[in-house]
């Protein structure tokens, strides 16, 4: 399963979106307010509807708060009015000959998200349910959101999956916005024993031991300790730490990477080892670059890509590096859906020509000093032809303008002899 087309109407800021997804990476980019994680948000509810098809599988509704509101003034009274329906729409080209589309919506306050424009997807997850349940050969889609809320937002139940379940256990909370980590340790924990048990790897375990690895830089192993109860990474320097020792970057990559393996070992336990390499299916990851060092940012694209090339990746982020690591078709831009080229070029082209940042190579500290130098040389020419009675007008807005850089000898007193130059000084009595 994948989405290749996204079409939302008073989702969120969104009055009206259409977009369009490539079938493995996307990364949408855009400033701050314009809707990176909206179009998330509406995707899982998109992505969920399949899971209405399940049994006993919660799924992500509309939501009151995703419903856009229209800010008026009436007289003295401001009001926000909620604009109905709010609507999501989604398409699937399953192949050549067929597609899929379907759509759900919120057309009144306190009302429940519709479900009848979604009978093909709702009719596809209830066939991937009945083989489950009559055991029939099936390869179930990993369906998967990671929040920014991702590594300290954590689901407090506790869940025990030391009892045999479902392959649809693999679906379980994973639109929610809190992460289930006692879950995903739990299922660890619970293979680490089967293997000692039968004295011999278990195959799903050990796809999932290899994501990992092959995710967490410099990683050389990756086992549950039965006496610390809890993760333990070594790595190529020799240190072995337990996963809450480890940095922020660190934990968010493993956690996310583990989480992501390790449902599809639930729901594909008969792919074995393979289970990630051959598991289709859609991840949404808000701030791909969350806690990541810019050197990992510069290879976690890469490193998704290859250890779960089936899946459909759709995320945002902030980062040029992440940009520069992509390949052509690949971004989303939500400022401007013309990004120019941007594959293979520096960082300082990324920022200026795709992201909009101007001037990318200098500091903002030096742009500001660069601001103020021009303004305090344009009053000074000013100060040829200015009014007496105006003078200490004009000093005191020299003084203003020079007072943040009085740290910086330099920079402060070549203003400081400019001003003298043009008969400026403090102690000046002279007109100009």
């Amino acid at each position: 399963m994948r989405i290749d087309s996204l079409e939302v109407q008073n989702f969120k800021g969104f009055k009206r979106k259409n977009l369009n997804f490539s079938p493995h990476f996307n990364v949408l980019i855009g400033n701050n307010g314009r809707g990176k994680t909206a179009i998330l948000d509406a995707l899982a509810v998109g992505m969920g509807s399949l899971l209405l098809g399940f049994n006993n599988i919660g799924t992500r509704a509309i939501k009151e708060k995703d419903v856009r509101h229209v800010y008026r003034q009436t007289g003295d009274i401001t009001s926000l009015i909620p604009q109905y329906p709010t609507y999501v729409e989604c398409t699937w080209n399953m192949n050549h000959s067929k597609s899929i589309k379907w759509a759900r919506s919120l057309n009144k306050s306190h009302g429940k998200t519709t479900r009848q424009y979604a009978k093909d997807i709702i009719q596809y997850g209830e066939q991937l349910q009945q083989k489950v349940t009559t055991g029939e050969p099936v390869v179930l889609p990993l369906l998967s959101y990671y929040s920014t809320a991702r590594l300290w937002l954590q689901k407090k139940e506790k869940v025990d999956l030391l009892k045999p379940g479902s392959p649809t256990a693999g679906y379980m909370d994973c639109l929610e916005t809190a992460s289930n980590e006692k879950m995903l340790m739990a299922w660890i924990k619970t293979m680490e024993i089967e293997a000692a048990q039968r004295k011999r790897p278990l195959h799903i375990l050990e796809g999932v031991r290899h994501a990992i690895k092959n995710c967490l830089e410099k990683c050389e192993s990756v086992y549950f300790s039965i006496q610390l109860d809890g993760l333990i990474a070594t790595f190529a320097d020799g240190k072995t730490l337990p996963a809450y020792m480890l940095s922020d970057g660190q934990r968010t990559l493993l956690t996310m990477v583990a989480d992501i393996a390790y449902r599809a070992a639930v729901l594909n336990s008969h792919l074995g080892e393979k289970a990630g390499l051959e598991t289709p299916g859609i991840v949404l990851i808000d701030e791909i670059d969350l806690h990541l060092h810019p050197e990992w940012q510069r290879l976690i694209v890469k490193q998704l890509s290859t250890n779960f090339p089936k899946i459909q990746f759709i995320v945002t982020t902030h980062s040029p590096i992440i940009i520069q690591s992509l390949k052509p078709g690949e971004v989303i831009n939500l400022n401007n859906e013309d990004i120019g080229d941007y594959y293979n070029k520096g960082i300082e082209d990324i920022l200026e020509w795709v992201m909009g940042v101007e001037n990318a190579v200098q500091s903002e500290g030096r742009l500001k000093m660069v601001a103020v130098a021009k303004e305090y040389y344009g009053l000074l020419e000013d100060a040829k032809k200015i009014a007496p009675e105006k003078r200490e007008q004009l000093k005191a807005r020299l003084d203003e303008l020079s007072a943040p850089y009085s740290d910086n000898i330099a920079y402060h007193a070549f203003l400081q002899m400019k001003r003298e130059v043009a008969g400026l000084g403090d102690n000046d009595n002279a007109s100009c």
